[in-house]
């Protein structure tokens, strides 16, 4: 917010607030008068209208300041200057002494001046700086996807190529996890915030791309909320869904029977609860192996803690921290 302040400052801004902001720095040279006035009437008749025409300046430019200037030494020579009792000195000596606290002035708001066009030009560079590397850094995502693209067909390739079946699904769920990888990048490359991300639609992306893959008699759904999170917890939520989906196929529909895979995301009283439930066979005691310590990995990542229910089919629970999801509306807009 304060280099939103600052940067409407330096730019260029129209007469009236130019206007407004010569009659603020005369306002101000005023007030510190009265305040002067209070305990030594009439001492340093032009000392503030330094103050009043570096601010004017540094708000609106060099004609706001000067603007400043004329009215408030006009000020000062009309009513502080008989205060003092230099009305009564040779008139010389009163011109001398306005002409000097004029280019006194006017030293000042050429200063001000070359200042606030350091601070724009600063702002401009920094922008077209900012704007240069985010150009690269799409450019970097693209060139990513692309290779995300050719790796994932290269594995399905050669998976249907194999006539061993482990060979065929190891090859299938590494081109699935490389596709998470994937989907990731290219939310981040459509959107413009590269930190946080629309996790509603990458977890429901991923849905819909393992709805390729699975069998006709297999449904799976998604049930979240519009919720954003940062990328990091997005893609380890969404391998950690690949592999939960990829366990239940296994093992809860065992020989060719049907039923359906719920994805859900629900506010809970500790934070949020992201669950993966079947309604099949259960996958009962798991065996040790890559596929559940990928699922202990991802869940670290996430920074949450898993646990799992039986009965009427498996439901493993990921329980998150508060601050790990929040809903879409509540965008920060920075």
């Amino acid at each position: 917010m304060f280099q939103k302040l600052l940067f409407l400052t330096i730019r260029d801004v129209g007469w009236p607030a130019k206007l407004a902001f010569a009659v603020c720095g005369v306002m101000v040279s005023v007030m510190l008068r009265a305040i002067t006035h209070l305990v030594a009437p009439g001492v340093s008749p032009y000392a503030f209208i330094y103050p009043a025409a570096l601010l004017s300046t540094l708000l609106g430019g060099w004609q706001p300041g000067l603007l400043a200037l004329i009215v408030s030494e006009t000020l000062g020579w009309l009513v502080v200057v008989p205060q003092a009792g230099m009305a009564g000195l040779p008139m010389r000596y009163q011109l001398s002494a306005a002409v000097i606290a004029a280019l006194t002035g006017l030293s000042i708001i050429a200063l001000a001046h070359a200042f606030r066009l350091a601070v724009r030009f600063g702002f401009t560079e920094r922008g077209e700086k900012l704007a240069e590397r985010e150009m690269l850094f799409r450019e970097l995502q693209h060139r990513v996807a692309n290779d995300f693209a050719l790796t994932t067909a290269l594995l399905k390739h050669e998976a249907r190529q194999s006539l061993e079946l482990p060979v065929r699904e190891a090859l299938d769920e590494a081109a699935q996890r490389i596709n998470s990888f994937a989907r990731i990048h290219r939310q981040i490359y459509l959107q413009s915030d590269v930190i946080s991300v629309n996790l509603t639609e990458y977890i429901e992306d991923l849905c819909g791309s393992l709805r390729l893959v699975l069998p006709q008699n297999v449904k799976l759904s998604c049930d979240l909320p519009p919720l954003l999170s940062q990328r990091d917890i997005a893609l380890a939520l969404g391998l950690l869904m690949n592999e939960l989906v990829t366990n239940a196929l296994k093992h809860a529909f065992p020989d060719g029977s049907g039923g359906h895979v719920t994805v859900r995301v629900r506010q809970s009283a500790n934070g949020w609860e992201f669950s993966v439930k079947d309604d099949g066979a259960g996958i009962g005691q798991i065996i040790p192996g890559l596929g559940t310590s990928l699922i202990d990995q991802f869940a670290r990542q996430a920074g949450g803690q898993l646990s799992q229910e039986h009965g009427n089919g498996t439901c493993i629970r990921l329980l998150l921290p508060p601050g790990a999801l929040r809903p879409a509306s509540l965008m920060r807009d920075d």
